[in-house]
């Protein structure tokens, strides 16, 4: 029987799944291809790995990927750590200072026009939603909210149309209602929701400055426990090797990560916080989960967000415990099918840096958690890969995945 060469080996073996024990259901070594695939969280693997490939060489990988993504979010967002390189809004903040500089009394923000104030927030806050900033435009009448519009941003447009319902509840009030007036995030799009509430409560502070304003960095309890969710996953598993203790946290991953809260890493949430940086306090989860990503491989724990953390690939591992059976894949299939998720990823960075079909960001399958606001084709597609991996070990981790394929780059396993 052949032998899976090493450097396939890295990339088709299964996680720690029941403390360093090989992964077949209930513990027995994975048959895939007919190849006896060693457990990633082995004691000897993890030796193995910072043997083959030394710090420095890890470093290096680290820095080029960080630079591909610097070099992606300039393309797509034509932004890099909050600085604004788009010659379009320069052209727009400068016509707003010259405005404004017209010395008719009103700051660049609040302009009045035939009796009606009308507000916009660009730049006001650095609360940013899921994609990016969510400008609005608001529009007072008679002393009333009249409108509350959404000027062009980056959200994906089904998880933008879900959250922007919560414009309607400030129509028609006073100012000092609509602020008074408390305002949930609407579930499955809390970023964007957040972005939106607090573009309309620093609007409602720039039209008049003696409102008192909610705090809208607050953090709702649900992202607590998702921080804590996080933590745990990013911790623990470096001192515990149990299998209970595996399948409770894979199970915490996949409902308080992925259906309740939506936190998880891919290529939307990563261009943003290039695009914006971190928002204090949510921003901590994708601090603690980029960490576990990029920086635990540098000392000799490569895959740990894929492994421990992501609802995804926890949802695939999780169900490859319900059945012992494992489609036996031959050596050359398991090459074939590596290089085209490789190939896969190399043309998809070609189509962020020349700066489109950049929409196939929201098609990746982590976007099947928003049950509500994905699209059915997502869910679908999603439910599929899950399924498949009763019988193919995570197949859209090893097969397809864009967002993990990056990070095995990013720690020199490809």
């Amino acid at each position: 029987m052949a032998t899976v060469d090493k450097n396939e080996q890295h990339d088709n073996v299964t996680p720690i799944h029941g403390g360093g024990n090989n992964l077949h259901g209930g513990g027995e070594s994975l048959h895939d291809g007919g190849e006896n695939l060693q457990c990633r969280g082995n004691h000897n693997n993890g030796g193995s790995y910072r043997n083959k490939v030394g710090f420095v060489g890890r470093l290096l990988s680290l820095i080029v990927c960080l630079l591909m993504m610097c070099v992606a979010s300039l393309c797509v967002n034509k932004s890099l750590f909050g600085q604004d390189f788009s010659k379009h809004r320069r052209s727009a903040v400068a016509g707003q200072a010259a405005l404004g500089a017209e010395g008719k009394g009103e700051t660049e923000a609040v302009v009045t026009v035939d009796g009606e104030t009308i507000i916009n927030t660009t730049g006001l806050t650095n609360i940013i939603g899921y994609g990016g900033a969510v400008p609005l435009e608001i529009h007072i009448a008679d002393g009333k909210i009249a409108s509350v519009e959404a000027l062009p941003n980056s959200e994906t447009p089904a998880f933008f149309k879900r959250a922007s319902v919560i414009c309607d509840k400030w129509i028609g009030k006073t100012p000092q209602e609509a602020v008074a007036l408390e305002v949930d995030a609407v579930s499955g799009a809390t970023y964007t929701s957040n972005a939106i509430k607090a573009n309309f409560a620093a609007g409602m502070a720039a039209y008049d400055k003696s409102m008192t304003i909610r705090d809208e960095h607050s953090m709702p309890l649900k992202m607590w426990i998702a921080l804590a969710v996080t933590l745990a996953a990013c911790i623990i598993p470096l001192f515990v090797k149990n299998r209970i203790y595996n399948n409770v946290q894979l199970i915490a991953n996949v409902v308080v990560l992925g259906f309740w809260c939506g936190q998880f890493l891919d290529y939307t949430q990563m261009l943003r916080l290039l695009s914006n940086g971190f928002t204090w306090p949510v921003g901590v989860i994708a601090l603690a989960m980029l960490v576990a990503a990029f920086i635990y491989p540098l000392f000799g724990h490569p895959q740990h967000y894929c492994n421990h953390i992501c609802p995804l690939g926890s949802a695939q591992i999780l169900m490859a415990e319900i059945c012992h059976y494992k489609i036996k894949m031959s050596v050359g299939t398991i090459k074939a099918l590596n290089w085209f998720r490789r190939i896969l990823w190399g043309f998809l960075m070609l189509c962020l840096w020349g700066d489109m079909l950049t929409e196939w960001m929201d098609l990746e399958l982590f976007q099947g958690f928003f049950i509500e606001e994905a699209p059915i084709a997502i869910i679908i597609v999603a439910a599929l890969f899950v399924l498949l991996s009763t019988i193919i070990a995570r197949p859209y981790c090893r097969f397809v995945c864009p967002t993990g394929t990056l990070f095995k780059c990013a720690e020199h396993a490809e």
